[in-house]
């Protein structure tokens, strides 16, 4: 395995060519937004998180990307499944046409949260990245 291409820019510079603005047009990296400052007229947020980094096994790299995936509740504070399910769904297209020589990724696993920060319901993708 090349060690440039375990660099967690290198790793950053992939996952944003196929995630920027693909899942929702509202992306992030790294932090959230504050809550004050999401325009009224999203529906949708995407938040890319690496902060859990890349284990370097010398032959091969090991990490997880976090795929923070959010809806605005619906009028009456339920969850916007409509939307969510949108968003997953282009997850999966995603992942299914994702090719790169280096890297590989898997959808690991998937669980349900409400961000009190952002008073926002959210569905938090574990996808597994593998480095050659």
């Amino acid at each position: 395995m090349d060690k440039n291409n375990i660099n967690i820019s290198s790793i950053e510079t992939y996952i944003n060519e196929i995630f920027d603005n693909t899942i929702s047009n509202n992306t992030m990296f790294g932090a959230m937004i504050d809550r004050e400052t999401i325009p009224s007229d999203w529906e949708d947020m995407c938040l890319v998180d690496l902060s859990r980094g890349v284990d370097d096994f010398n032959a091969y790299g090991y990490g997880v990307v976090l795929l923070w995936l959010y809806a605005r509740p619906l009028s009456s504070g339920r969850k916007n499944v409509a939307a969510m399910s949108r968003m997953e769904r282009k997850l999966n297209e995603i992942l299914a046409g994702a090719k790169h020589e280096n890297y590989q990724l898997r959808r690991r696993g998937v669980y349900s949260e409400y961000d009190t920060k952002v008073n926002w319901h959210c569905n938090v993708i574990e996808i597994e990245i593998t480095v050659f």
